[in-house]
This record gives structure tokens, C-alpha cells and sequence, in this order.
């Protein structure tokens, strides 16, 4: 069923475009995003990123086969450099990476936990949402500077071809699944989610 995440991204186009526009993506193309603007979303997305290893860990426990399984594997291996990279940044920038989150952090990781619950349709297109809005928003920032910007290896990490392959994997997780209402619902709360989480960090 291919046609799933068509339509769930043709639902969401309008909020969609506001992802890609959000000024936290626009400033950091144009390399004019304040430093302390890009050290508080490193503190929060760290925050955000260990708790979404957990979601990682408990969808794999309900994956339905070993494909899904490998392809979470991929995924799961992949935040290993990823909080490298987070914990050498806020090393060179001073920042403590044990801060108290945003209430809307804990809240937004909170429902990825809560979203395996629901089964896996709903779990992996959580998942799906996810990936894809990080990589379509940092591609976005990828076409439009240079390799010299001071944010070159969060761009290159959630922009890079084996990032895209592997959101086209968990889209092809997702087309095997017929579209349900609370696929749609889970869907638009990521969106939002997503939205709120750079409106926080941008101020």
C-alpha cells in the first residue's frame, strides 16, 4: 500500500512547508542562527535523542519480522556517533548536557514511549514522522550552505544519503501497513510536536 505515506504527508502539506520555513531552519541555512539559540536546542535534543533510543528499543520488541527488526538495528546503531557528536559539541561550547528538558521535551519524548503501546502501525509511523521531517528539514539547510558553516556535522549527520535511505526504509515500513485513523493521528502529533519543539528552542 504504497499510497500510506502519500497521504499522510499530503495531509500534513501545509504543516509540512511551515517545517521547512520555520525560522530555526531558515537562520541556520543563512547562518545567522544565535549561538545560544543552537546551544539550547543541543541540550534539548540530546535530551530527546537518548529518550528516543528507548522508543527505538521497544518498537524493535514489536516489530513484526526480522527485515523491520534489521532496518531498527540500522537505526539504532546510527545514535551511537550521533550522541558522540552531541557530547563533543557541548564539550567544546561548555554547555551541561544534564539540564532539566522543557516540559514540552519530556512530554513529546514521553509520547513516543507511549505510541509502542498502541501497536506497531501507529509506533513505526511515529517513527516514520520523525526521521523524515528531521531529514527533509536539514537537507533543506544541506542545499543551501556551505561545508565551512559551525553547524557542518549536525547538517551532514541527518542529511547525508545513508540518513535518506534509511527514512526510505521506514517509509516502506510503513506503505505495508492500511492507513487507520490513528496512523493519521499520530502523524499530525509528531507534526505538532516537531513545530512546538523548534518554537521552544528558537524562542
Amino acid at each position: 500500500m504504497p499510497e500510506t505515506t502519500a497521504a499522510l504527508l499530503t495531509g500534513q502539506a501545509r504543516a509540512w512547508q511551515r517545517i521547512l520555513a520555520h525560522p530555526f531552519v531558515a537562520r541556520t541555512s543563512a547562518g545567522s542562527l544565535p549561538k545560544a539559540t543552537f546551544d539550547r536546542w543541543l541540550t534539548e535534543d540530546h535530551y530527546f535523542v537518548l529518550s528516543f533510543r528507548s522508543f527505538l528499543e521497544a518498537l524493535s520488541e514489536v516489530a513484526p519480522g526480522d527485515d523491520a527488526r534489521k532496518v531498527l538495528a540500522g537505526g539504532l546503531a546510527a545514535l551511537v556517533p550521533e550522541l558522540e557528536l552531541f557530547e563533543t559539541e557541548a564539550a567544546e561550547r561548555g554547555l551541561d548536557l544534564t539540564a532539566e528538558p522543557s516540559l514540552l521535551n519530556v512530554g513529546y519524548s514521553s509520547y513516543l514511549l507511549a505510541s509502542v503501546q498502541e501497536g506497531w502501525p501507529v509506533g513505526i509511523t511515529v517513527l516514520y514522522a520523525v526521521e523524515k521531517a528531521y531529514y527533509d528539514a536539514w537537507a533543506s539547510v544541506r542545499d543551501s550552505t556551505g561545508p565551512d558553516t559551525q553547524y557542518a556535522g549536525f547538517i551532514a549527520n541527518w542529511s547525508s544519503p545513508e540518513f535518506s535511505a534509511y527514512v526510505d526504509q521506514l517509509g516502506e515500513l510503513v506503505d505495508r501497513e492500511e492507513l487507520t485513523p490513528a496512523m493519521t493521528r499520530a502523524f499530525d502529533r509528531v507534526v505538532r510536536f516537531e513545530l512546538a519543539f523548534w518554537d521552544l528552542v528558537h524562542g
